[in-house]
């Protein structure tokens, strides 16, 4: 997620989603803002910053002292699979964009669930493999948009930016996934593709009405306790 997410339709989606916390007045939530690039997510999900203590974390350097910059939070450099936090260290993990680039996503998420409180909250957003998109140009044999055979080109579909993407999900195999690991999905909702060209977008639109075939899927779950 860039600096201009705040024109992603996914942020909109989980600032209808973070709604659904509730807590005291005086409560301020700790926020673990995973993967967090600039910082995009923090800056416009959490503006405010009185309810919420938010420490964001990558594991690009430079990403990071552009999220110091631009958010005027802390941030710290780490590995995903091995976060160095404390158990219950968190009461909210937002983690957008991050699970479909990593070799071993039950580590992390498993990590995740460590460091979130009892009945913590994942936000957690992917793209979908069954993208309205994705199953047209499956039929004329095209590589789906944002899935890689190669580290070093793309090969078999339309684009240059080889995205690095290791698993794709669609949004009944990660609401599956988050329940074999100790979550119950709040709630699940879909937004649209944002690199879509523009003559597709009101397509993308329509689609972006069902969470199956949608662009992404967007993901309130709450760590089981």
């Amino acid at each position: 997620m860039g600096a201009d997410f705040s024109h992603n339709p996914v942020v909109d989606v989980q600032g209808g989603q973070l709604e659904l916390i509730t807590r005291a007045p005086s409560q301020r939530l700790r926020v673990l803002d995973l993967g967090c690039e600039a910082g995009t997510p923090t800056q416009i999900l959490m503006s405010d910053a009185s309810p919420y203590h938010v420490i964001g974390a990558d594991l690009s350097l430079q990403a990071l002292v552009r999220y110091v910059d631009d958010t005027q939070r802390s941030g710290i450099q780490l590995d995903a699979l091995r976060l160095p936090f404390a158990d219950g260290s968190f009461d909210i993990v937002v983690s957008d964009d991050v699970i479909e680039q990593l070799v071993d996503t039950d580590s992390f998420t498993r990590e995740i669930s460590r460091v979130l409180s009892p009945n913590g909250w994942l936000f957690l957003s992917t793209p979908n493999l069954a993208a309205w998109f994705n199953r047209i140009v499956l039929l004329f044999g095209i590589e789906p948009a944002f899935s890689e055979v190669s580290f070093e080109k793309v090969f078999g579909r339309p684009g240059d930016d080889v995205v690095g993407h290791l698993h794709l999900f669609t949004s009944q195999s990660i609401c599956e996934f988050l329940n074999f690991h100790e979550y119950d999905i709040v709630d699940i909702r879909r937004a649209r593709f944002e690199a879509i060209p523009r003559v597709a977008r009101p397509m993308d639109g329509l689609a972006a009405r069902c969470p199956s075939i949608a662009g992404n899927t967007v993901v309130a779950a709450r760590k089981k306790s």
